[in-house]
């Protein structure tokens, strides 16, 4: 004799899912979708971002004049800055070109 209680799982497969069910299986799977899409944006975003150049390019040589000896160097996509013990000397961005010479004290 068979308890009508019981369910076995032919009859559980039977079984309407409820309304509000279907629409939490719905949120998750949208939840997954957008949670994929992001992270694949984030990975491609972050390859164009690394790959891309992040200076200007350094020119291939730049004259200083003659007993100048160099302390610093600082490059803009304008103008090239090279700092001696007493004097800052501007250069074009291509380095070909004395542009400003500043006296320190």
């Amino acid at each position: 004799m068979s308890n009508p209680h019981d369910t076995d799982a032919t009859d559980a497969s039977e079984v309407p899912e409820p309304p509000h069910l279907k629409n939490l299986r719905r949120l998750v799977t949208l939840l997954t979708v957008t949670m994929i899409a992001g992270m694949a944006a984030i990975f491609v975003l972050m390859a164009i971002r690394l790959n891309s150049p992040t200076t200007p390019r350094l020119p291939e040589r730049i004259t200083l004049p003659d007993g100048t000896t160099p302390t610093a160097f600082a490059q803009t996509p304008q103008y090239i800055a090279i700092t001696t013990p007493t004097q800052v000397l501007i250069y074009s961005a291509d380095g070909k070109e004395l542009k400003q010479t500043i006296t320190l004290d």
